[in-house]
């Protein structure tokens, strides 16, 4: 007679291997998440300066000019997924700097970007630079006195341009 019983055996293996691999599939998930996202903004930002290269010099007071209003507005419609209150922006010219914490408080601004003065085609750049804070709950999983958070991981873009129009 057989005095070990195994029964309960596979449903003990089950959980012990599930538990784990759960977290890995979640892990991974939000892994590609925030690599989605950052491909999102970097493509976003090269975009943008691209546009803004082609309306420099030559735009003076014609119809191909472009504000502020106009780059963030372009910036966050290209930057898909991110909300625009999420996203830091700095746009960079000769002429002047303009800095949105967070993007969506350039909305509404009239103010010439590239700014006009010294930009002068094939010898000036432009540059866009942006910063966005993404949140994964990975890093809650992860023993810490205790206490639970999500950690914040800032994800950037940079592109630069020369103005060529």
């Amino acid at each position: 007679m057989n005095t070990f019983s195994s029964r309960g055996s596979v449903m003990l293996e089950f959980t012990l291997t599930a538990i784990p691999l759960i977290f890995v599939l979640i892990s991974v998930l939000w892994l590609c998440m925030g690599m989605w996202e950052f491909h999102t903004l970097t493509e976003a930002v090269n975009a943008t300066a691209r546009s803004a290269a082609v309306h420099g010099a030559g735009c003076a007071g014609k119809t191909c000019a472009t504000t502020v209003d106009t780059t963030a507005r372009l910036l966050a419609s290209r930057a898909l997924g991110i909300l625009p209150g999420m996203l830091n922006v700095t746009l960079t010219s000769t002429g002047s700097t303009v800095t949105c914490n967070p993007l969506s408080s350039c909305y509404g601004n009239s103010a010439s970007w590239p700014s006009l003065a010294a930009n002068l085609a094939g010898s000036t750049d432009i540059a866009v630079s942006a910063t966005f804070q993404f949140t994964s709950p990975i890093s809650l999983w992860s023993p810490r006195h205790g206490d639970e958070s999500f950690n914040a991981v800032t994800l950037g873009a940079n592109s630069r341009q020369a103005v060529v129009y």
